[in-house]
């Protein structure tokens, strides 16, 4: 059997090793515009500051790929496919058949249509070529930093550049701190901590206006800048998918077993809408790669929805929420002896379906393993 993967994320990974343990004969290919092996990209925004070694920000080496006989191509991208005749054409004017197909493309960064985001200033994050570009910048002696987007990458790259001697202003257009992760009372216990930091700036309910040269335009007020970071979302890579006919909606459309609209297709990780949902997080890649690889093996898994969990370490300020974070019933409490902050959520029938943490996160797992038990859709 020939598995073609498109890919080089964690869903590509964890897809090509699932594959090649279930026992099933199968010629694995790999195949990757980026330059590089598969790597944590979670990893990036810390590495603005400072590089990890090889052996912790790639997620295997060279030599396990050639263990697993799996075949990669890297810096190859797949420019369409023929569903009909199960076919890849490649950047390079190769060509690759399969007998299944996996598409874990991934994601881009959300530039929104403000004038002047297209500027020489402009940066954002996503892969290890941004990264390389943006360390240039820093390099050149970039001493003042914008950030439009206060969500958990926003800070964990707000933090970076701070320990890189930067100044550094957020930009959150949303009324609170990490909306997405935090009720209102979380969100002012955080920001009452990172209201402490020296040299960063936050700013919410902020529209931008414009982005000139010089920094950032608000709507009252212009931030000085000599780099712009656009840390706002992401959207789904579907436009191969899309082309090859088949069905996608905010990403590629897939069923709980990640099989696509076309037979023999299959798409996870970022790319991959999931019964409606986008996942767009790095353990929801990682499951749904290990699913998809059984799949493409002739399996029938099905990907079960956790409560993949938002977790931020910053500036000392440890945070983790993970659920619905509403409910028929909330209860929080704050520790007198240390400041650590609780909020759990529960639904009508008295079950927990949400958590956050702040400070101390000891029960974090054991909060999480209750959550993903109980019954969804009640609260």
């Amino acid at each position: 059997m020939k598995i073609v993967i498109v890919g080089g994320g964690v869903a590509a990974f964890e897809a090509a090793l699932s594959a090649g343990k279930a026992g099933v004969p199968c010629e694995i290919t790999l195949i990757s515009r980026e330059k590089v092996l598969p790597y944590r990209r979670p990893a990036l925004s810390g590495m603005v500051a400072e590089p990890l070694p090889d052996a912790q920000f790639y997620i295997k080496p060279e030599s396990f790929y050639q263990e697993k006989k799996i075949d990669v191509r890297l810096g190859i991208a797949a420019q369409s496919i023929d569903c009909t005749a199960k076919t890849v054409q490649l950047s390079d004017g190769s060509e690759v058949s399969y007998d299944r197909l996996l598409l874990a493309t991934g994601s881009h960064c959300f530039l929104p249509p403000i004038p002047g985001i297209d500027g020489k200033n402009v940066l954002s994050l996503r892969e290890i070529s941004d990264l390389e570009a943006i360390r240039s910048r820093l390099e050149s002696g970039v001493k003042r930093v914008a950030v439009i987007g206060g969500g958990l990458l926003g800070l964990e790259l707000a933090q970076s550049l701070l320990e890189r001697g930067c100044a550094v202003t957020v930009i959150e257009g949303g009324a609170s701190l990490l909306p997405r992760n935090l009720d209102a009372e979380a969100a002012e216990v955080a920001l009452r901590e990172l209201g402490k930091i020296p040299n960063l700036t936050l700013k919410f309910g902020a529209v931008v206006k414009e982005i000139p040269p010089a920094g950032v335009r608000l709507e009252a007020e212009e931030i000085p800048a000599d780099l712009v970071m656009v840390s706002a979302g992401t959207r789904a890579n579907i436009e191969l998918a899309a082309a090859a006919g088949l069905k996608c909606n905010r990403g590629i459309v897939v069923d709980k077993r990640l099989r696509a609209s076309q037979p023999d297709v299959f798409a996870a990780g970022d790319c991959a809408e999931v019964e409606g949902t986008l996942y767009g997080l790095y353990g929801a890649a990682r499951a749904m790669g290990q699913v998809a690889g059984k799949n493409l093996a002739g399996g029938e898994e099905t990907f079960l929805p956790e409560a993949f969990p938002a977790r931020l370490n910053v500036f000392g300020l440890k945070i983790f929420s993970a659920g619905v974070l509403k409910g028929a019933e909330a209860k929080s409490e704050t520790s007198p002896d240390t400041g650590a902050f609780r909020k759990l959520f529960f639904d009508a029938a008295g079950k927990l379906v949400g958590c956050i943490l702040i400070g101390d996160l000891k029960d974090a797992l054991k909060l999480q393993a209750e959550i993903d038990a109980a019954p969804s859709g009640q609260a």
